[in-house]
């Protein structure tokens, strides 16, 4: 297989993921071809070609971030009336300090976006393991948990929409999360809430015995 035809194959199962996010997670568990595929089957994505192609959306995002933004202070600048230079003056100023910090924000996103992908991956795949191995010690565990929260990356395809994607990509990540741990787990949807908020549970504990300790510290 040619670079070319590889990174088509990873772009396709990338896109696949949001557009069946539940069948794809079953052909991955029972080796059945998707509907209309004519018996192709998709190859698991590794955290690397995930984290990859999840990586070129963050860094568009950014890109965009800063395109728009420059052209709305542009826009306001050009409805300031020339009477008042001090106004301009300062509004000019605030405009750069404002310009300034969204590149600053921007810039760190796209650089530690890989380390926050692979430490959240990495906790949801432990939780995921955990789980998977009550549920069914027989399963490979590590291989359901990394195809589950490799393919939740996907959810970062949306990150690009201006203003919305930061709220919709996070609600798509645990649903991703969702499809994976019901169709490649095989966990009823009781179970599936109850692994989904396990990250709050756990912190609600930690922060209840840090609260605990400092009580008793303090009395």
């Amino acid at each position: 297989m040619s670079g070319m035809e590889k990174i088509k194959e990873i772009f396709e199962t990338y896109l696949m993921t949001l557009v069946h996010p539940f069948r794809i997670h079953q052909q991955f568990r029972h080796q059945l071809p998707l509907p209309s595929q004519d018996g192709h089957l998709y190859r698991p994505l590794t955290l690397a070609e995930g984290l990859g192609v999840s990586w070129i959306f963050v860094i568009l995002r950014g890109l965009g971030k800063i395109i728009i933004m420059v052209a709305f202070l542009n826009f306001f600048m050009s409805l300031q009336s020339p009477e008042f230079p001090f106004l301009q003056d300062l509004i000019r100023s605030s405009s750069i300090t404002a310009y300034s910090f969204l590149l600053f924000s921007a810039a760190l996103d796209i650089i530690f976006f890989p380390i926050g992908a692979i430490i959240m991956t990495e906790f949801w795949a432990w939780v995921i393991r955990t789980y998977s191995g009550w549920l069914n010690p027989d399963q490979d565990a590590d291989t359901i948990a990394d195809q589950i929260t490799v393919h939740a990356l996907s959810s970062n395809l949306f990150s690009m929409i201006p203003i919305l994607g930061d709220l919709i990509q996070p609600i798509l990540y645990y649903f991703l999360l969702y499809a994976g741990i019901r169709s490649n787990l095989g966990a009823t949807r009781s179970l599936t809430f109850i692994v989904l908020i396990t990250p709050t549970l756990l912190i609600g504990m930690f922060l209840s015995v840090m609260a605990l300790a400092i009580f008793y510290l303090v009395t």
